[in-house]
């Protein structure tokens, strides 16, 4: 079933989780390939605690090529206990993006795996979290800055998205 259309399940999630602290380097172009901080790997951690406590397990977890957004997917993972492959994706979605551009992308990573992924995760940066409360909605206070924050989105037997639970790392 590799490539064929998503048929989106009523209970199907999504998850944004939001990269975790790192030490920003004045180097624009050294900031890709930086790992999280001390304080980075407490918060990833924190993160996948959450997602336990509220039973979540994504079945899918792809990250920007940012090796900070893959250090909290990694981080995340050991907190829940679980081993799922981190798949670096060389686009996300836009900071402007809509709901069926996120659609789009969803489809696309779940048709990366041989069954449809009931909980799907996406380890990015701060504008495409604010892109995701922008066009799926969620709490108006999650800060713009370098914290590591938690997103749950689930799709309404209506086909719209429903803001969930949601974490925001200190």
């Amino acid at each position: 079933m590799l490539g064929a259309p998503l048929v989106w399940d009523p209970a199907m999630r999504f998850v944004f989780i939001r990269h975790a602290h790192y030490d920003k380097p004045a180097d624009k172009a050294a900031r890709e390939h930086e790992p999280l901080n001390l304080r980075g790997q407490q918060a990833a951690r924190q993160a996948g605690e959450f997602l336990k406590q509220h039973a979540i397990v994504p079945d899918l977890v792809c990250t920007t090529l940012a090796r900070r957004t893959q250090d909290t997917a990694k981080t995340v993972l050991e907190a829940l206990g679980v081993e799922r492959p981190v798949l670096p994706q060389k686009a996300g979605f836009a900071a402007g993006a809509r709901v069926g551009d996120i659609e789009k992308r969803l489809t696309k990573w779940a048709g990366l795996t041989p069954a449809l992924p009931r909980t799907v995760a996406f380890v990015g940066h701060c504008k495409q979290q604010q892109a995701c409360l922008h066009a799926l909605g969620g709490p108006k206070h999650i800060a713009a800055d370098r914290r590591a924050c938690v997103l749950v989105y689930e799709r309404g037997p209506d086909g719209r998205w429903m803001a969930g639970p949601y974490f925001e790392g200190s």
